[in-house]
């Protein structure tokens, strides 16, 4: 790749990287954007985030109020001294940024919906961080920009940094397949900063970086920045500086973002390794209170810490990573944890001192209504804290055009810098909360441009090469699929990025104890469309390995199942059962009626009841429908009263609801921006599927009852074609066909990696048994005057007699469990709607 000397190389894949890369090559220039890091952990640290602040004049769907430029930067100032003139960049470009993102494919959560905290600075993400990426990408593939994963860059090329132009410039990447020379006109550095890098860390921060967990991603490493202030380039910010929150110390050491930070401190108290406390515990419990534990923590000589906790303070934890660890006693609890125990039990000791009326305790503990300090007795619990960097601030010196900064004075002209590589000239030690993603994508967007008028223009494909997600088979169920669950929509909880995307993300965030009444409403709330699998950060091959529709879809099955024998991959009892009712019919027909009658054709008014008379027909199809409809509602009815929750409040109007959310499938891709994968929106095939299948089917059942109603008006089975009875079976039979057929392409075509193998054994076996039924029906219909129609009638009969026995313990069964979850959601989306006059709480800064 030495020619093409032409292009722009965007060094970093994360959101600073996608935003110079899509505008350059919206600028005409040919642009290549190379990242170390694999396809499926393809943008940085912008995958952990979750909003990002912008400029608007005027209330927008996304943000509250108004929130003018003079605001913006008066909030930056007070956190801040940053460079003036970049400065006033970054409030002109925030203005921009939000109408710009939307432009691109970006969805923003609309505050409307109820699920987001006041907010008129920031607007939050539909599906998070990831979710971003996934749509940046998308644009910058159908622009045509080269993207090259697993490609790390770890020098520049010397000539880069002359303050005279000298192009074309020559860097080195390490790839998969070796050692590539890329030739470009202009350079953007965005891959981030130093947060995976120990040995950097631990250069400026000591024995310390060994204990601090890296929140971002491990690809991190900054070597082409560190080879740039090595070589000449100025820096900006503190070497060793970064954002730090305090995180659990169990959590892993690399990419686990923002589940892993840690709350809970206001209701306990936080002590070191001597047992002792380390400050007030009540006395900053706004946001910012994870930046003031950090400073205490990074102060110390040992960055640990543990929150102690009582009985009170426990019940008051919001959702956690993992549960706090248990003793019946200080000394064993500081045992368990590594905790002197003697400065834990003098501490203790203090504290209840206090509470019964003796001296403060040193340093005080302000106690507050919502962050009180329960009583110390009893067993106790503890939670391990230690430092967690989300990045690091220490970077490269830029102008306002983003051209990197020479220490001997002037800029490198062909380089340029954004986000995370120059932020510490912006927020030196500061933060506020969704500036990160602001300043990576206004600084991204102008190093782009600049970059692109360098290069010159190009013409190349409007659709580059697509980066494929991979469809990889789904994974084999767990032990016991209600545990998984639980701590799938723990972290989900915990993690709280989701809640735009669909009813069961805002319904799991009212549940935060998880019962398992509660795990089974979310999961017949779930409809499957695997949107937050492809907007998850920390699905595989993260090491938390989420799979949020995988999980729900195996106590579906659970559920579906109910006394049935099941084996792990599918329902194989019910299988030989629905055989049984198929085929026995047939062979009862074949010894109890004479062949004279049973092969003969038969045609005219009475034809079926010469084979097999109306009352068997009509006595076996009422009571295998009237037994599994009682069976059905009785099983529906005992999981509403098992899954309870936050209260309801319902009425006519929710009824409604719940009836139209089921009618339209909206949690399928209804209405916009619908569902999505990592390609784009997902296609309502699907959607067009199931209601070509549900309401043939409703046709069918139509048909039987136009026929019920001929026949009590003395016109006998077989119908004429053109009549009632007919056409409405045959319009719906051909409907369900058509709707299994195309639902059979989709599963054979869809990425398996979110399906769970029961759940897909069970979908197959609800095809095949719906489709038995429309197909023997219409065939029974082609060949009626025929010497088989009476092989056939019974062979439709025993497809509907199969269909009836199963319809409780099925996946034909669903509708009667989703329907109760999305009414028990709309009264409870009734029950939480403001009343009039509710005020909003005013947003608060984040961390």
């Amino acid at each position: 790749m030495a020619d093409g000397g032409n292009r722009v190389l965007v060094i970093g894949g994360g959101f600073a990287g996608l935003c110079a890369a899509i505008d350059a090559r919206e600028a005409g220039a040919a642009v290549m954007l190379v990242d170390a890091a694999p396809r499926e952990l393809l943008g940085g640290n912008a995958r952990h985030c979750r909003n990002l602040r912008l400029v608007n004049p005027t209330e927008t769907p996304f943000q509250r109020d108004s929130y003018p430029a003079a605001a913006f930067l008066a909030d930056l100032r007070r956190k801040a001294a940053p460079d003036p003139d970049l400065a006033e960049r970054l409030a002109e470009g925030a203005g921009d940024l939000g109408p710009w993102l939307l432009a691109q494919g970006v969805a923003f959560e609309p505050w409307a919906d109820g699920n987001l905290p006041y907010s008129r600075r920031t607007v939050f993400l539909r599906g998070g961080g990831q979710a971003l990426v996934n749509a940046l990408v998308r644009r910058a593939v159908a622009l045509g920009v080269d993207i090259r994963t697993g490609w790390r860059v770890r020098a520049l090329d010397p000539a880069a940094l002359s303050p005279q132009t000298a192009a074309p410039l020559h860097i080195l990447a390490d790839t998969p397949e070796g050692p590539v020379q890329i030739a470009a006109a202009a350079v953007v550095l965005a891959c981030g900063g130093t947060g995976a890098n120990r040995g950097e860390l631990a250069r400026h921060l000591g024995p310390r970086a060994a204990v601090i967990a890296n929140r971002g991603t491990p690809f991190q490493q900054g070597e082409p920045l560190l080879w740039l202030l090595s070589h000449g380039a100025a820096a900006a910010g503190l070497p060793g500086d970064g954002h730090l929150v305090p995180v659990d110390a169990r959590a892993p050491q690399d990419d686990a973002g923002i589940v892993s930070r840690l709350d809970g401190m206001q209701f306990g108290l936080v002590v070191g390794p001597d047992g002792r406390r380390l400050g007030d515990e009540g006395a900053t419990i706004s946001p910012e209170r994870f930046s003031h534990w950090a400073r205490l923590l990074q102060d110390r000589p040992d960055p640990r810490g543990w929150i102690i906790l009582g009985p009170e303070g426990t019940a008051r934890l919001p959702p956690l990573m993992y549960p706090p660890l248990r003793a019946a006693t200080p000394v064993a609890l500081a045992l368990a944890c590594g905790i002197d125990p003697d400065g834990l039990t003098v501490t203790l000791q203090e504290i209840r001192d206090w509470q019964a009326g003796g001296p403060p305790p040193d340093p005080p503990r302000t106690l507050r209504d919502t962050a009180p300090l329960g009583r110390l007795d009893g067993p106790l619990a503890a939670i391990p804290m230690r430092l967690g960097l989300a990045f690091t601030r220490h970077g490269a010196a830029v102008d306002a055009s983003t051209r990197i900064r020479l220490a001997a004075g002037g800029t490198a002209p062909q380089l340029f810098a954004a986000g995370t590589a120059m932020c510490g000239q912006i927020l030196g030690p500061g933060y506020l909360s969704g500036m990160g993603l602001t300043i990576a994508g206004v600084f991204g967007r102008i190093a782009g441009r600049e970059a692109a008028a360098l290069a010159g223009s190009a013409v190349l494909p409007a659709q580059g090469p697509a980066l494929a997600d991979r469809i990889a088979p789904s994974a084999p169920p767990p032990e016991d699929p209600l545990a998984n669950a639980r701590r799938t929509m723990n972290l989900c909880n915990t993690c709280g990025f989701c809640t735009g995307l669909c009813d069961v993300f805002p319904a799991a965030q009212l549940r935060q104890g998880l019962r398992d009444g509660d795990l089974r409403h979310l999961a017949h709330l779930c409809h499957d469309c695997r949107s937050c699998h492809a907007d998850c950060q920390y699905t595989l091959p993260h090491e938390l390995a989420i799979n949020v529709p995988a999980a729900l879809a195996e106590v579906r099955a659970q559920d579906y199942a109910g006394p049935l024998p099941r084996r792990p991959a599918g329902p194989r009892f019910a299988v030989w059962l629905f055989l049984f009712c198929l085929f026995a019919p047939v062979l009862g027909t074949l010894l109890l009626v004479p062949s004279q009658v049973l092969f003969a054709p038969q045609a005219g008014s009475g034809a079926f009841y010469r084979v097999i008379p109306h009352p068997v027909m009509a006595a076996g199809a009422a009571l295998a429908f009237a037994g599994a409809g009682v069976l059905l509602v009785a099983r529906v009815w005992r999981h509403w009263r098992r899954s309870g929750g936050p209260a309801t409040r319902h009425s006519p109007a929710t009824l409604v609801r719940a009836l139209t959310d089921a009618a339209t499938l909206r949690n399928l891709g209804h209405g916009a921006p619908g569902c999505e994968d990592r390609q784009g929106r997902v296609s309502l095939i699907r959607r067009l599927a199931h209601h070509l299948v549900a309401y043939g089917f409703a046709l069918t059942f139509l048909a039987t009852l136009a026929g019920a109603w001929l026949h009590s008006r003395g016109q006998v089975a077989p119908y004429p074609v053109v009549s009632l009875p007919v056409l409405l079976g045959a319009i719906g039979g051909l409907a369900m066909l058509a709707g299994l057929t195309l639902l059979e392409r989709r599963s054979r075509s869809a990425d398996q990696a979110p399906a769970s193998a029961r759940m897909l054994a069970e979908d197959r076996f609800a095809r095949a048994q719906l489709a038995a039924v429309a197909g023997s029906g219409l065939l029974l219909l082609a060949l009626r005057e025929t010497p088989v129609m009476g092989l056939m009638l019974a062979l439709h009969l025993g497809s509907v007699l199969g269909f009836a026995l199963l319809l409780p313990f099925g996946k034909l069964s669903h509708g009667g469990w989703r329907f109760a979850a999305l009414l028990r959601h709309a009264g409870e989306r009734a029950a939480r709607r403001p009343r009039p006059g509710q005020a909003d709480k005013p947003d608060a800064p984040g961390e």
